[in-house]
């Protein structure tokens, strides 16, 4: 009874303290309603921030060309719509105030009301604005269709047609996995390979095309590196080798990619670092170009190798002629160019070389002395290389001015296929003597953009990877490699593997350069007798050891010296190289630069990526320097005082992503830093690039004035452009925080007035850009963007400013512009915005429309527009009423015609009725808008549309519209409309998201709609239909005879709960270039094709090219199609059935399907999804079902004899109800390499032994009566997984013994275990020898698990253990581990590069016995899964004292005490289980 009263006592407490805290809590509502709305609104005003300060980088991400994450976008959104709601919180408070006693007091209850209303939306705000933190906000968007390589000038000859039909065919034959294209050097191989990637791209073969080149001396770990990042895959610096190449291969797999493989020279091992698709290939193919044909032997077989030829006469003249022109028909000229392109002998390297030295010759003796050249020239053996391939580009070299000539030989010093940066190259030229009366930085960057582009004319150099790059064909490469060695003297050393060169000192002593990007230091000479050597450029392969300090001592006359990715000090002898020129370090980690004050010479120093956190004083002493290229050293923080000014010969400083510490001027700092008024003293800078955070220390106008390029960044917040690759793409480019303050400053304006490129964010005082900011028009502007002006009501007040604005504008952003009220005010001067191309309008709050009327024709040249995110915006294009100005007498017509419009999208406008004002009736476009080259339209969160098109529109408006998107419109109620229809023809991608009224997508509902219209068909390809509650119909049965869609390829369909079948019968029949169909969460979804009315005869569906079929969550359906039908998938190979628990999947065929009941009557019939026959599914590999009772007894049988060929197998049971995996079923399936079961049961009676001798790969989930794999002892137990590659188990919970005695995993690679707490131990000491393959091993949440290995005896010291392979180890959250291993015998891990020992409290030691293992692995020690990081072992440390340290560190008595205790409960546990 005491103890009955004690616990009511307790419980009447608890309930006193809540109830008294409850009304406590209503009282404070009550009490505390001012503090509330105040509260409220300083979260709000924080919101705001927030949501500006995110704004900013989504802007920054946009200009990127990234695309803003959808965590980001939903942010905003929930941010935008928190705001309406507080401000309208904030309007009724007002209102409350006025009416009771004009604010002095209120009645309880709306006291009460409001003081919880701003307590409710305070708690609400302040959540959403804690999750508004970002990491990133875009991303970069994948090319579309992927890489492929530049095909400019390819000839579709009849030659090259064959081979690329036959490649073409050879791609869309599942048979064949890899092809060759095989042919001499200069034949074309590359270009005709690129020109089969761009088509395969087009007939979208395949879902992306990745292509890199080998080339003969290949950095198979930099190929792998480039194949992952056009794959969006992310190595971590700490990954393993055989981490990277395992991420790679099964990335690989994820999708159906074509990877090209250009000029291998020898049999690389591809496998070993992850290039493979390995057998689930997905359709996947391999296509590589060699000059020798058994190379590509060993990748393919012969039948799949395309041998590329040199090209017939007819075909060479053809080419020749086509570059000289048609002046050579002249008889003057016909016999001598017959002979001039016999002796090209059909090589179409030698064809373009030659054609492009002679095609501006005229005289006919020029033309007969290249004749008597190309028949003279020495010919050279270069491997793979044609004999008339040397003296025809010898011919063009021979044409080239002696700087271009220079020039060409200088670039062959770089590495075979590399992609060179011009601002790179013409940098390091500054130190030699190439060009005459060429001083100026600028005059030496002019000259080499210059002749690069000449020698690209002459086919010499080819383009690279965009702007500003290009690069050299081998063949070409190694002419100029000859040339420049044998002829010009100009002898390389281009292979630090070529110990012949290193050991010949005469050659050396002859040597004008080294260039080794992939050098040893290690293995360099001591010293080097160079006295002719001009250049050296040195890349560090491996951070091995310091450049030797004497190195330099023999090459005293140096001039350019280029050292990347250097880690150690500089080199004592570095200070002899008096006559040094050029310096550039790139990507080096160096603290001590003082050496580089004594190079009194030189001219451009060059830090770009380099790790310095200051400059040293000595730098003050390189008075000759005309270049500082700091790029991208973004821990450098000082510069001392001083030091800029006194490099008086200055004429170009770039610190983009760099040093932005400026002193202030007057300032006592604890380190005087540089101040920007010293760039005051430097009278020859004509280029600067910086960042000023502070604008009030500004460098006086005079400097501005003299700039010819500049990137100038003036603000706290500005970010640099992390997209431009390009040097100066845009001359000069301003990003400024622009207030009265310093606006009226003379350097201001000269930057306002001569810039190109202005991100502009005007301050206080500042109401329009025109006159106020600038008076002049920006005459030279070409991309503006203004954001975050608070007090910007226009653009351009044309009241104050008459000039012609924007004349040469080609893009204008407007972000954040809250009181924006027109872009544009009043009468614009004819001319302004002629130029206008891309217009961007977002988060314009107090923006009504955009365009007035009367304004039009001022863009007409405007081919993209983006308005996203503006509250009150009612109209896109609007009349002004009477008053309206007129520009032009044309634009008052009634059309508003936007001509060169392409891309239009129209985003979160709540308030808007249409594009235009004066519309009608409720559509978004109404009969007078024409835009008739419209390609995409966007249309999202724009809530009042409930129409999209008018009944009466232009003609020809919207007819070349290829891409719909439309989501999250909720009152919108259709999407085509009949009279829309015939304008759908060159529609190719539909996307329709979230629109809850939608009813039906292609509508058509008149009777005699056939006879106005003509059939025509469409160029739909891709279908996306998402979250469209109401949608009853796709299409309608009777839209077939007005429009055809037999070029669908993709079609998705989700969440659409109320349509009940997708196609009609005659649109899915025509469905023969379909590829994938994906439908799921359909609720009331019975069948995928409607039956057709009045059809007796039994319908045949054939769908030649779908690959992927996958139907989820489908409670409802019944059937593929009601009525008799037949279906063939010839090229299926993936199937997904899930939770479709109405369905019959599959029957033998249709005469087994009764139509009457005993009594002879009718019924209806339920017919399977698929009526199976043997070539029902031919190609089909890989298989995803629910799994149940019914299933086992009706159908096991049936699918092993069918689906035969399936590869990959997932089963699925119900989580209430165990089932027993169907032997019948798998043990038909004789191809099958890949099993994943969850919820479902082996019974262990050794009938699955067949199946598991096949299988590569095994997850096992949920499947918790699993004991054993196999029964123990079992006759088939040995060979069982033999095969087996990988191998994941999870929740197995009665699992005793995994790794058993009579198993061998011989091949197992990967094994992964987790939550399995019936397993003591892994494997025991004998048991553990069967996994010798094994090369990662992860184990975790195993409660009961106490050492990963056990003894099963007496181990004796010394007995050995030894995981050979193994390189990485993960044991994580596993409460009762104690050790790898707790006996006496050695444990050795000879390849192991990391272990991680994370959440395992009783873990004190690693293993009792002697421990081998590298001393360099890496080692993540810690309590918990995000604890710590990787990290070496210290040098006297080793693994046990690493985890003993660790134990000692991060499990303290207490916790050590409760893991003590949890343990004893689950030696409890595990006597109660033996009693059972």
């Amino acid at each position: 009874m005491e103890i009955l009263t004690a616990s009511f006592q307790v419980i009447f407490e608890k309930i006193v303290d809540y109830t008294i805290g409850a009304v406590g809590r209503q009282m404070g509502y009550l009490i505390c309603y001012k503090k509330n709305v105040d509260n409220l609104r300083g979260e709000v005003d924080d919101l705001k921030d927030a949501r500006n300060s995110v704004q900013q980088r989504v802007v920054a991400a946009q200009n990127n060309v990234e695309e803003i994450e959808d965590k980001v976008e939903g942010w905003l959104t929930s941010v935008e719509e928190i705001t309406v709601q507080a401000q309208k919180f904030f309007e009724d408070e007002g209102q409350a105030k006025l009416k009771f006693c004009n604010g002095r007091c209120f009645n309880l209850k709306t006291r009460y009301q409001l003081g919880r209303g701003a307590h409710k939306l305070e708690l609400a705000v302040k959540d959403i604005k804690d999750k508004g933190t970002f990491e990133t906000v875009g991303h970069r968007v994948p090319i579309a269709g992927g890489t492929t390589i530049s095909t400019k000038g390819y000839e579709d000859f009849e030659s090259r047609k064959l081979i690329f039909d036959g490649v073409m065919k050879a791609l869309t034959d599942d048979n064949i996995r890899a092809i060759g294209v095989c042919g001499m050097g200069g034949l074309g191989k590359t270009m005709l390979v690129g020109k089969i990637a761009k088509q395969a791209i087009e007939d979208k073969l395949f879902e992306r095309v990745v292509t890199v080149v080998v080339s003969q001396t290949p950095n198979l770990k930099q190929i792998q590196k480039d194949i992952a990042k056009e794959l969006e895959l992310k190595f971590q610096d700490e990954d393993t080798d055989f981490q990277k190449a395992h991420l790679l291969c099964e990335r690989l797999k994820k999708e159906k990619i074509l990877l090209i493989i250009d000029d291998i020279w020898n049999k690389i091992d591809l496998e070993a670092h992850g290039i493979s698709f390995g057998d689930d290939h997905k359709g996947s193919k391999l296509l590589l170009t060699s000059r020798f044909q058994d190379v590509l032997g060993t990748y393919m077989d012969p039948q799949g190798i395309f041998n590329v030829e040199v090209l017939s006469n007819d075909e060479a003249k053809y080419l020749f002629s086509k570059i000289v022109g048609d002046f050579f028909e002249t008889l003057n000229f016909q016999s001598t160019m017959v002979e001039v392109v016999k002796e090209c002998a059909g090589l179409p390297i030698a064809i373009t070389t030659v054609a492009n030295a002679l095609k501006n010759q005229k005289n006919p003796n020029v033309w007969k002395n290249a004749l008597r050249q190309l028949k003279r020239a020495n010919p050279t053996q270069i491997e793979g290389m044609h004999e008339k391939v040397y003296p025809s580009i010898k011919l063009s070299y021979n044409s080239l001015t002696k700087e271009a000539k220079s020039l060409f030989l200088f670039c062959s010093s770089f590495e075979e296929d590399m992609i060179i940066q011009i601002d790179l190259l013409w940098r390091y030229m500054v130190g030699l003597d190439f060009f005459e009366d060429v001083y100026k930085m600028e005059d030496m960057r002019n000259m080499v953009h210059t002749l690069v582009e000449s020698l690209k004319d002459s086919c010499l150099l080819l383009e690279g990877n965009g702007s500003g790059t290009f690069k050299m064909h081998d063949i070409i490469r190694d002419v100029a490699i000859y040339i420049a060695d044998k002829e010009r003297k100009m002898i390389t050393i281009r292979n630090s593997d070529d110990s012949e060169k290193w050991s010949n000192m005469r050659k050396l002593k002859d040597s004008f350069g080294i260039a080794l990007f992939e050098a040893k230091f290690s293995e360099l000479p001591k010293r080097l007798e160079c006295p002719q050597l001009n250049f050296i450029i040195l890349g560090d392969k491996e951070n091995s050891l310091p450049i030797p300090n004497d190195i330099f001592e023999g090459t005293k006359n140096l001039r350019v010296l280029v050292l990347m990715r250097l880690c150690l000090p500089l080199p004592s002898s570095f200070s002899l190289l008096q006559n040094l020129q050029t310096l550039a370090l790139l990507e080096c980690e160096l603290e001590d630069l003082a050496l580089i004050g004594e190079l009194k010479n030189l001219k451009a120093l060059v830090l770009n990526n380099s790790e310095i956190k200051q400059l040293p004083m000595e730098i003050r002493q390189l008075t000759c320097l005309q270049l500082l290229d700091l790029r991208r050293c973004t821990k450098l923080e000082a510069i001392p005082s001083n030091v800029l000014s006194n490099l008086r010969n200055l004429e170009e400083i770039h610190m983009n992503r760099s040093f932005n510490q400026w002193q202030v001027d007057g300032e006592i700092t604890e380190r005087s830093n540089a101040r920007v008024s010293e760039l005051d003293h430097l009278s020859q800078l004509t280029i600067l690039c910086i960042h000023i955070p502070n604008p009030k220390i500004l460098p006086k106008a005079l400097l501005f004035d003299r700039l010819v390029r500049y990137e100038i960044l003036i603000g706290p917040n500005w970010d640099w452009d992390w997209n431009s690759k390009v040097e100066f793409e845009i001359s000069r480019t301003l990003k400024i925080d622009l207030d009265r303050s310093f606006q009226e400053e003379d350097g201001v304006k000269i930057l306002l007035k001569s810039c190109e490129y202005l991100n502009l964010a005007p301050g206080k005082g500042i109401k329009n850009i025109l006159y106020e900011v600038d008076k002049n028009g920006f005459p030279q502007l070409k991309h503006l963007y203004v954001q975050n002006g608070i007090e910007i009501q226009y653009i351009i007040d044309s009241i104050e400013f008459q000039c012609v604005a924007f004349p040469v504008l080609e893009l204008l952003s407007l972000v954040n512009m809250i009181n924006l009220e027109k872009i544009c005010h009043n009468q614009l001067a004819m001319g302004s915005f002629q130029n206008l191309r891309k217009l961007q309008v977002r988060n314009c709050d107090n923006l009504i429309f955009v365009f007035s009327s009367t304004l039009l024709g001022c863009f007409s040249q405007l081919q993209e527009i983006e308005i996203k995110n503006c509250k009150v915006m009612s109209a896109i294009v609007a009349k002004e009423g009477k008053h309206g100005i007129q520009v032009d007498d044309d634009i008052m017509m009634d059309i508003i015609d936007f001509t060169q419009l392409r891309s239009l999208n129209l985003e979160g406008l709540p308030s808007l009725m249409g594009f235009c004002s004066d519309a009608d009736s409720q559509p978004l476009f109404n009969k007078k808008v024409a835009i008739s080259n419209l390609e995409k339209l966007f249309i999202n969160r724009i809530n009042n549309l409930k129409m999209l098109w008018h009944n009466q529109l232009v003609p020809n408006s919207f007819c070349k519209l290829k891409r719909l998107e439309v989501d999250q419109c909720e009152n919108l109620m259709n999407i085509f409309p009949p009279y829309m229809l015939r304008r759908l023809q060159n529609l190719e991608d539909l996307r329709i998201r979230n629109c809850n009224l939608v009813e039906e997508v292609f509508e058509v509902r008149w009777a005699n709609f056939d006879e106005i219209y003509e059939k025509g068909s469409t160029q739909l390809k891709n279908l996306n239909l998402v979250s469209l509650p109401k949608l009853k119909h796709v299409w309608t049965s009777d839209l077939e005879a007005i429009l055809t869609f037999q070029n669908l390829r993709q079609v998705q369909v989700s969440k659409c709960e109320t349509l009940k079948s997708l196609f009609p019968t005659s649109v899915a029949k025509s469905l023969e270039q379909l590829e994938s169909l994906l439908i799921k969460d359909c609720g009331l979804m019975e069948e995928i094709v409607a039956l057709e009315e009045g059809l007796e005869t039994t319908t045949k569906f054939v769908f030649p090219r779908i690959t992927f079929l996958s139907l989820k969550s489908l409670p409802e359906l019944k059937c593929f199609y009601p009525g008799k039908h037949t279906s063939k998938w010839p090229s299926l190979k993936s199937l997904t059935i899930r939770k479709c628990d109405k369905v019959k999947i599959a029957a033998s065929n249709e005469l087994s399907l009764p139509n009457t009941n005993g009594l002879g009557h009718h019924v209806p019939i339920q017919r399977p999804l698929f009526i199976i026959e043997k070539d029902t599914f031919p190609n089909l590999k890989s298989l995803r079902l629910d799994w149940d009772d019914t299933k086992n007894q009706t159908n096991g049988r049936l699918f092993g004899e069918f689906f035969y060929k399936v590869e990959e197998l997932c089963l699925y049971g119900k989580d209430d109800k165990l089932i027993t995996v169907p032997s019948v079923f798998v043990e038909g399936l004789r191809y099958l390499k890949s099993l994943y079961a969850t919820n479902l049961f082996f019974d262990n009676k050794g009938q699955y032994a067949g199946t598991f001798e096949r299988l590569t790969k095994l997850y096992l989930y949920k499947m918790p009566k699993l004991m054993l794999l196999l029964k123990e002892n079992s006759e088939q137990g040995r060979r069982a997984f033999q095969n087996l590659e990988i191998l994941e188990v999870s929740e197995c919970s009665s699992l005793k013994n995994l790794v058993q005695s009579s198993m061998y995993f011989r091949n197992l690679n990967i094994l992964e275990v987790s939550k399995c707490h019936g397993l003591i131990s892994l494997a025991t000491s004998s048991t553990v020898k069967s996994l010798a393959q094994l090369k990662e091993l992860t184990v975790y949440e195993c409660k009961r698990m106490r050492e990963i290995v056990t003894d099963e005896g007496e181990g004796e010291a010394g007995d050995e253990i030894c995981f050979s392979q193994l390189e990485e180890l993960y044991l994580g959250v596993l409460p009762s581990l104690r050790g790898f291993h707790l006996g006496n015998r050695t444990i050795k891990f000879p390849s192991l590069k990391y272990l991680s020992v994370l959440g395992c409290p009783e873990m004190k030691i690693f293993s009792n016995g002697v421990l081998s293992m590298p001393k360099q692995i890496q080692v993540r020690l810690g309590e918990n899964l995000w604890s710590s990081n990787r990290r070496k072992l210290l040098p006297k440390e080793d693994v046990n004292s690493a985890i003993k340290r660790n134990w000692e560190e991060n499990y303290d008595t207490f916790v050590q005490q409760l893991f003590t205790e949890k343990e004893n409960g689950v030696d409890d546990l595990e006597d109660d289980s033996k009693e059972d």
